[in-house]
């Protein structure tokens, strides 16, 4: 006898991959990824790559690039997912409630993002984030 377990829906598998990014676990965050999934950030800043192909390569990058951050303190991201006609396409604002130093507890919007999902995995993650702001809000400025 074999058992049947649901299948995620594409939405289920976003609204599980927002909400347990508060713990900043790179490791996590990408198991839901495709191997050779693609990470784009279309408005990087100097330094930080527009292009990331590969679950490890993305891994790295959240590790190193969420470490940097340790002096914000997220409270609860809170993601709105906004399904497409294409099923799976899927677009999410995020806010996240934060402590920033020097700034005070604030709930900012801070990315939209473009995720396709494929079989149960992301393979396309587009973030469209102010990059610059948290370069800034990262460093204490």
């Amino acid at each position: 006898m074999t058992l049947d377990l649901p299948v995620e829906s594409p939405r289920e598998l976003v609204e599980r991959l927002f909400g347990e990014l508060r713990s900043r676990d790179a490791k996590a965050f990408v198991a839901r990824f495709a191997p050779d999934a693609i990470f784009e950030i279309p408005f990087t800043v100097p330094g930080l790559p527009a292009r990331l192909e590969g679950r490890e390569a993305i891994r790295e990058h959240l590790a190193q690039r969420w470490s940097g951050i340790s002096g914000i303190e997220v409270h609860a991201i809170h993601p709105r997912v906004y399904e497409t006609t294409d099923p799976e396409v899927l677009l999410v604002e995020n806010e996240v409630d934060m402590t920033v130093p020097g700034s005070g507890r604030a709930r900012v919007r801070t990315s939209v993002n473009v995720v396709h999902v494929r079989d149960g995995e992301v393979v396309l993650f587009r973030d469209y984030m102010d990059t610059a702001r948290f370069a800034r809000s990262a460093s204490g400025e």
